[in-house]
């Protein structure tokens, strides 16, 4: 049974945090494995094709990042209110957060329409991939408004400790994916091949089908259904206070991207075999990270819930239970990743070269797992406690000024070279996750002394 708003504020914290973030962890596991079928098609086309989705990856972050503002802001202001049991606001926050992401999604759709082709031609994406990738993020940018308001519907569901629907709706779109990827991408059953083309109309198409589950779910669970007629007219004050909250949010995750437009600008200039690998390493990278967004989920909801019943006790609890979980699941997990590293590459590539690269990207990111663990739980617990900006500057150092300043020099000094970029990347976390831990006991003296 999924807990009620009573049970976030009155269960003991190991139950919330497994109840609310394995639905999360498992529906991203499918979404990343939905992701891995995209990946599997490519290389099934053309190591040019596996290449030009790799480079479209960090162009795709720009909607990853208006999701992730829209689904945190929600998320957060809506279980504050939950915590503090003012549930007229919690209503509003309903209606205002889907204007919020419709206004948020079409601004980012049609910037990236315009700009695809500059952005990946500053990544040094030449030739067929350019071609490629442009045609591909094209075709999502129009599907934008989908991605955007199913992540909100998901932020309202998660503030109210529903993940489950989340869940469900990312299995059956990876196992629609199966079939529409082979379906669109090869043809068959009165349709043409449309190849690469393909992956990008199934996607569209199963988000626009997302956002209608996620609405009925929203509807059913009663967080959309007490929502008045007059609360869908836009009220500065709250819009700015989701811009407020989310906009850092989306900022953080801009800063990802950059990252990525950074480490697939080295990994282009090194050629297409390691920009293939680099791509198709991330993917496995994020099938083993789902532990640490699950409870990245539950941190945040929990925090904000106990923000709102002034309970430190209990943020306090969240924080360490979610570190100790994360610590568990990496000792069994990250040795399997570094063990298995080509074999994993094998199931999406067969050229010996890029299974090569990958594997030894991989084996080096293994040793950066529980940093990650670490550093999306500290920052969640600082979304949930109101303050989301410091998720800006430890982006912009970790995912910019740390690889702009290690990865050239270890990229020289380095045999073979793609070894600078994948030290680079672990290096710049642990040294982000130092900065964080620092700032985040100075926040939390500051609030027992204004609380205590």
């Amino acid at each position: 049974m999924p807990p009620s708003r009573t049970h976030l504020k009155d269960q003991p914290i190991p139950v919330l945090v497994r109840s609310i973030s394995i639905p999360v962890i498992t529906g991203m596991f499918f979404q990343t494995m939905y992701n891995v079928v995209d990946t599997w098609a490519a290389g099934r086309l053309s190591i040019s094709a596996l290449a030009a989705l790799s480079a479209s990856f960090p162009v795709f972050f720009l909607i990853i990042a208006v999701c992730h503002g829209c689904q945190s802001a929600t998320a957060a202001l809506m279980s504050h209110s939950l915590g503090a049991e003012d549930h007229d606001l919690e209503h509003k926050w309903g209606a205002q957060s889907l204007l919020f992401a419709l206004g948020m999604s079409v601004g980012v759709g049609v910037m990236g329409w315009v700009y695809t082709p500059q952005l990946l031609g500053i990544m040094q994406v030449k030739g067929e991939e350019l071609t490629l990738a442009t045609s591909y993020m094209r075709m999502i940018f129009l599907g934008t408004p989908c991605f955007v308001l199913s992540s909100a519907l998901n932020g309202m569901l998660s503030a109210h400790g529903e993940t489950r629907p989340f869940r469900d709706s990312l299995i059956v779109g990876f196992l629609l994916n199966i079939v529409l990827d082979l379906w669109f991408v090869f043809g068959g059953w009165g349709l043409s091949p449309m190849g690469f083309a393909g992956i990008a109309r199934a996607t569209v198409l199963l988000q626009g089908l997302t956002v209608v589950y996620m609405w009925v779910m929203a509807m059913r669970h009663g967080v959309l259904a007490r929502v008045p007629w007059s609360g869908v007219i836009p009220r500065l004050a709250l819009q700015g206070r989701l811009m407020g909250q989310g906009l850092p949010a989306m900022i953080n995750m801009l800063t990802i991207a950059a990252g990525i437009f950074l480490y697939t600008y080295y990994a282009a200039n090194l050629g297409t075999p390691v920009l293939a690998a680099f791509g198709t390493a991330m993917r496995i990278d994020q099938i083993a990270l789902l532990p640490a967004i699950g409870l990245n989920t539950a941190a945040m909801t929990l925090t904000g819930h106990s923000l709102g019943a002034k309970r430190l006790d209990r943020i306090q609890e969240t924080l360490w239970v979610c570190l100790r979980y994360g610590g568990y699941i990496y000792i069994v997990g990250g040795p399997l990743v570094a063990i298995f590293a080509p074999f994993w590459m094998s199931l999406f590539i067969d050229d010996p070269e890029v299974i090569a690269i990958g594997a030894r990207c991989l084996r080096i990111s293994m040793l950066a797992f529980y940093a990650y663990v670490m550093l999306f739980t500290i920052t969640s617990v600082l979304q949930g406690l109101q303050r989301p900006m410091f998720a800006i500057w430890i982006g912009l150092y970790r995912q910019v000024l740390a690889p702009v300043l290690l990865v050239p020099v270890l990229m020289a000094h380095m045999i073979p070279s793609d070894l600078g970029i994948w030290w680079g990347a672990c290096i710049s976390v642990w040294s982000g996750v130092f900065i964080t831990v620092i700032y985040g006991y100075g926040v939390w003296v500051r609030l027992k002394k204004q609380l205590g």
